[in-house]
Order: C-alpha cells, then sequence, then structure tokens
C-alpha cells in the first residue's frame, strides 16, 4: 500500500484511501512504523540477518 503511494504521489493518499476503505490513521500508523519500527521488528531484522550468517557458514546446512 505504502508503496503505491510512494510509486504513484499523483494519486493522492486520501483517494487512494477512500477507494480501498483504509483509515487514513492505519495508513499513518504504517508510515510510522516504517521510519521507526517497533522494538519486535528490530529484534526480529538482527535475528534474521544472524540466522543468515549461521546458515552460511555452516555450508547452508
Amino acid at each position: 500500500m505504502t508503496a503505491l503511494l510512494d510509486e504513484h504521489p499523483r494519486l493522492g493518499v486520501e483517494c487512494v484511501l477512500r477507494e480501498l476503505h483504509i483509515a487514513s490513521s492505519t495508513y499513518y500508523r504504517w508510515r510510522r512504523a516504517e521510519r521507526e519500527p517497533c522494538e519486535r521488528r528490530r529484534r526480529d531484522v538482527e535475528m534474521t540477518e544472524r540466522i543468515k550468517e549461521i546458515h552460511t557458514e555452516s555450508g547452508g546446512v
């Protein structure tokens, strides 16, 4: 959703939200989460990177 609006800024946020029946507060919460991920999201990203490292170091096992 946010990617669509990023790629097509001329569409206008409010028009798109209205057509998709999405509350503007939901959209802005998504945007804030992209800029300021919660602690859980940050830990998940760190853990995913560590898992990838271990997988590579183990030869894909």
